[in-house]
């Protein structure tokens, strides 16, 4: 009997010490230079536990991390029922500080409080935030210490400010507010909703020169409202979206997150197409809606685009970096009149365009149907110097043929009517300069015209090599005026043969 009682002893006794010395201040004072040193050794920054306070019922902890971090908590505790009543203060001056511990660099200060009180089984985490400058409220439920339902509400988070936070360059600037509610967190079986609004948003054009060498204008602007589902393992959103320059609309753009796979529908409106010159480097006028589909995957992209435009219809697919575009009874005059080109050629028109746009490289091939020459400078040229009228000529099919490098086109064209023939090959038009440089062989009945055209797209110089014409006529008068028992003689052939 007294060996269990001398066993008793030392186990009140080693009780007693091991109270001692967790819940009592003597007991604190030895532990916390070891919890700290155990600390320091975790983190690869300057640290102090410079309060340490725990006892039966309650606590207290302060954690100092460098000069610009402290981590606060204190309240009641309960060992026995294992549950905890208790507030949070999370303040950290200076992100950037703290790259070692994080691992990323971010920036800016950040501030969190709030509370936790629950047990083993549920517990309830609220705080609020001014993350990015917004104000912030959150709740989060947590079972057996897993997160399980959350509630977060986001007023005029400021997108410059968050930005920079994450360490990005600041593209924009704008409001955010974002209110949330999920009723399961599993990442298999979300249920909830979230409601996002951007307003104010102005691009900032400068990083975007810097990083994407696109010249941004100044004022263009944009907001947008986002709702998104969120159901088993996807997000699915409908978004409106609004800039200056066009609008953007989904009725269902869907997530995947077990996947990381993203398809949606959209409809692309652009009110005025000059606006997108910054883009394009092309001006134009009218107005466009497009229409189609994108699907996205750790593995590909593709994407399909519908417009009914120009009188006609185009279909283009993307697939992994390879367009093919299909233009379908489109207006030559209506393309020439959306690009602010001068009117040409007045035809219905059929296309098929493919193009790699990794390796800038592609083929066009096209086809004008009852076709006309409208007046223009080589019209009225070749009237005056030929007197032939070949805007009258009507041109059953046109070919054209290109090869696109970059942003040159290298084109054969062919056409013919009843009296004309006109031929082209490896005519050049740049793009990146707006310039054409080609020549046209005009075949007038019997008689073959170059021409050369060559400058500005939107005005070129026109020249007429009209030897093969001034010959055609000086042989025309020479017969006319040669008299009759002179032209059937050998000097009347000679004559004749000279020119």
């Amino acid at each position: 009997m007294k060996y269990v009682l001398s066993i008793a002893g030392v186990l009140v006794l080693l009780l007693a010490l091991l109270y001692g010395l967790l819940f009592t201040a003597p007991g604190n004072g030895l532990l916390q230079p070891v919890i700290e040193s155990k600390i320091a050794q975790k983190v690869p920054l300057p640290t102090k536990l410079q309060t340490y306070v725990l006892r039966p019922d309650r606590f207290e902890i302060v954690l100092k991390i460098g000069d610009d971090t402290t981590i606060e908590t204190k309240g009641s505790m309960n060992l026995f029922a294992q549950s905890i009543d208790a507030v949070y203060n999370i303040d950290i001056k200076e992100l950037s500080n703290l790259q070692k511990l994080i691992g990323s660099r971010f920036n800016g200060p950040f501030r969190t409080e709030g509370s936790v009180k629950g047990d083993r089984s549920f517990m309830k985490i609220d705080g609020k935030s001014d993350v990015a400058g917004s104000a912030t409220t959150y709740a989060v439920d947590l079972e057996k210490f897993e997160p399980a339902k959350a509630v977060a509400k986001i007023s005029h988070l400021q997108i410059d400010t968050l930005l920079y936070m994450l360490n990005q360059p600041v593209y924009a600037k704008g409001n955010v507010d974002i209110d949330a509610k999920v009723t399961n967190l599993d990442p298999d079986h979300l249920d909830g909703k979230v409601v996002t609004a951007i307003r104010k948003g102005l691009v900032h054009p400068e990083p975007v020169k810097k990083d994407f060498n696109i010249s941004i204008p100044s004022n263009l602007t944009f907001k947008g409202d986002i709702d998104t589902l969120l159901k088993g393992s996807e997000a699915v959103s409908k978004v409106d979206f609004i800039t200056s320059v066009a609008t953007l609309a989904s009725k269902a753009l869907t997530y995947n997150i077990e996947r990381g796979a993203l398809t949606t529908d959209y409809a692309l409106k652009v009110p005025d197409l000059d606006r997108l010159f910054f883009l394009t480097n092309q001006h134009m006028k009218g107005d466009i809606l497009v229409t189609g589909n994108v699907e996205t995957s750790k593995e590909s992209v593709r994407a399909t685009a519908h417009s009914n435009t120009l009188g006609g219809a185009v279909d283009a697919l993307y697939k992994n970096g390879i367009a093919d575009v299909k233009i379908k009874n489109i207006q030559t005059v209506a393309l020439t009149d959306m690009l602010l080109y001068p009117h040409i050629f007045d035809s219905r028109a059929n296309m098929k365009l493919n193009y790699d746009t990794l390796k800038q490289f592609g083929t066009l091939h096209a086809e004008l149907l009852n076709g006309q020459i409208l007046p223009n400078k080589m019209s009225f040229m070749l009237k005056q110097m030929a007197n032939f009228d070949i805007t009258k000529e009507v041109y059953e099919r046109t070919t054209i043929d290109t090869k696109i490098i970059k942003k040159r086109l290298i084109s054969d064209l062919y056409m013919k009517s009843r009296l004309t023939e006109i031929k082209s090959q490896k005519g050049v038009i740049d793009l990146e300069n707006q310039t054409i440089d080609t020549t046209l062989d005009v075949k007038l009945r019997k008689t073959m015209l170059p021409i050369v055209i060559k400058g500005p797209l939107t005005s070129p110089q026109i020249k007429i090599e009209a030897e093969g014409l001034l010959k055609s006529k000086a042989k025309e008068e020479i017969e006319k005026r040669l008299p009759k028992n002179l032209k059937e003689s050998p000097a009347g052939e000679l004559l004749k043969g000279l020119f």
